[in-house]
């Protein structure tokens, strides 16, 4: 029998799922990073960037959305086995083609699609899979855990993709992702099943029903445009680091540098979101965030400075780790176990979309340069917090406590 601890950590099967996302993450992340860097080596240009960035990102977008039903369908134990193993699959193919000289766009562009395939199940299985591992108490602790492995591999693994590339070549850091999907299938072998529900209708009416769901909550509703869009606009700044870092005449380790800042930062901005309880300031904590991440980003597009750039990039995502935190706890708990694939398929979209945001990003770059480029999002994310501040009042006064809702 589950004890009643706020703690995750203790539960035994959550610190399984921890010890294997952990690794999951870290590989997601340096292979993002590693993809980057051999588009800039092969092309050379930010429309190729976001080029890569979306080819990745839209295959994820959907399969986030039919991901969602799959994991109240099937058991989510089951879908992060198989994906996780063919994780491992494409992650050593793409390397073996890069050791061997014969990788070419297309073949990055291809593996990319098959890797947003991937990681569209693998996310939203788990965002749904997670929360059955320990009881409501602690589904605050679960949600700050899971969200900070996430943030811990954006300090991790560019860290370590920066000096793998710059030691040896892309390949490497392809393998050592490819390790990490496998230590993740591993451990995916020792968790419980979560169960399914086997009462299943047609697709295309559960995931209306995630969608029709979600509407007749505007909390949930709001909360995922701000955060949706707030990604779109912002995020994709990251995918275009390869030609920022040319300002400083930075190579593979400061794009590391620089991803790693953010990742300091993000992963501040979680513990401190993850140990404040504002109660009826929550809304006000969630708007905040957001409008700090997008002003800190004026500034780094502005900086001519490296070491500049990775103290301001970290404050800026010191609030964008605030943001997805308390945003992703403010609909966890809002949501009943039976719809939480469904929704949190939707929610999830979020991230996927960030690295769309790279394609945006990279279109005005190739128009208007860098500098201006990185300004467009920002001003659209201040403009939707002004709206939001002055038109919903559920999310000004929103309450950390769903009860007082």
């Amino acid at each position: 029998m589950l004890n009643k601890s706020n703690n995750a950590f203790s539960y035994k099967y959550f610190r399984v799922y921890f010890f294997g996302t952990f690794f999951g993450q870290n590989a997601y992340r340096l292979g993002v990073v590693t993809q980057s860097i051999l588009l800039w080596k092969l092309v050379g240009t930010e429309l190729s960037l976001g080029i890569g960035a979306a080819s990745l990102a839209l295959p994820m977008i959907i399969f986030n959305l039919f991901g969602g039903i799959l994991a109240d369908r099937y058991e989510s134990r089951v879908l992060l086995l198989i994906v996780s193993s063919l994780g491992v699959i494409s992650f050593l193919s793409i390397s073996l083609l890069d050791f061997l000289g014969y990788v070419e766009f297309w073949h990055v562009i291809i593996f990319s699609i098959f890797s947003g395939i991937i990681c569209g199940i693998d996310q939203v299985s788990r965002v749904a899979y997670f929360p059955s591992l320990v009881p409501k108490i602690s589904m605050k602790s679960a949600v700050t855990i899971n969200t900070a492995t996430l943030s811990i591999s954006s300090v991790i693994a560019p860290t370590l993709a920066g000096i793998i590339i710059s030691i040896f070549d892309t390949y490497l850091g392809f393998i050592v992702a490819a390790i990490g999907w496998t230590i993740m299938a591993i451990t995916t072998f020792f968790l419980p099943n979560r169960g399914v529900d086997f009462y299943q209708r047609s697709i295309f009416f559960e995931l209306t029903t995630g969608f029709k769901y979600m509407y007749s909550q505007k909390i949930i509703l709001f909360l995922c445009i701000l955060l949706f869009t707030n990604m779109l606009m912002n995020f994709g700044w990251l995918t275009t680091l390869p030609s920022y870092v040319q300002r400083f005449d930075g190579g593979a380790k400061e794009v590391g540098y620089l991803f790693s800042s953010c990742g300091v930062g993000a992963i501040t901005g979680v513990l401190l979101s993850s140990r404040l309880s504002p109660g009826r300031y929550y809304g006000r904590l969630i708007l905040f965030s957001a409008s700090l991440f997008s002003v800190m980003l004026y500034f780094v597009s502005l900086s001519e400075n490296l070491y500049l750039s990775m103290i301001l990039a970290a404050f800026a995502h010191l609030g964008n780790g605030s943001l997805f935190n308390t945003t992703t706890v403010a609909v966890q708990i809002r949501l009943p176990e039976i719809i939480r694939g469904r929704v949190m398929g939707i929610f999830i979209i979020t991230g996927s979309i960030g690295i769309i945001g790279g394609l945006w990003t990279g279109f005005w770059a190739s128009i208007i340069g860098l500098k201006l480029g990185m300004m467009i999002g920002p001003t659209i994310i201040i403009i939707l917090v002004i709206f939001i501040f002055l038109t919903q009042k559920k999310i000004k006064y929103l309450h950390e406590n769903p009860e007082y809702d």
